[in-house]
């Protein structure tokens, strides 16, 4: 996704994700190697909050965008065509 939507996701994970707070949320810049994702992706803190994860899952999926769980954190990404 490019600067702007990845911006435009954030905005709304704060506007409708209540347990966003005091968690850690990163904006990675594209990565031209990656097999998994095309431009920007949003990495967020989840660590044991089912609630968060539900909603940033609704979320993403609202902006038809993939999301992947890593070591604690929720990536939301545009897949590879």
């Amino acid at each position: 996704m490019n600067r702007e939507q990845a911006l435009d996701v954030i905005k709304e994970i704060f506007a409708l994700c209540h347990h966003i707070e005091g968690r850690s949320v990163k904006l990675v810049s594209p990565d031209t190697n990656s097999l998994l994702s095309k431009g920007y992706q949003v990495h967020i803190e989840t660590k044991n909050n089912d609630s968060l994860d539900q909603c940033l899952r609704m979320i993403a999926n609202h902006n038809n965008l993939a999301v992947n769980s890593k070591g604690g954190f929720l990536i939301i990404y545009k897949p590879q065509s």
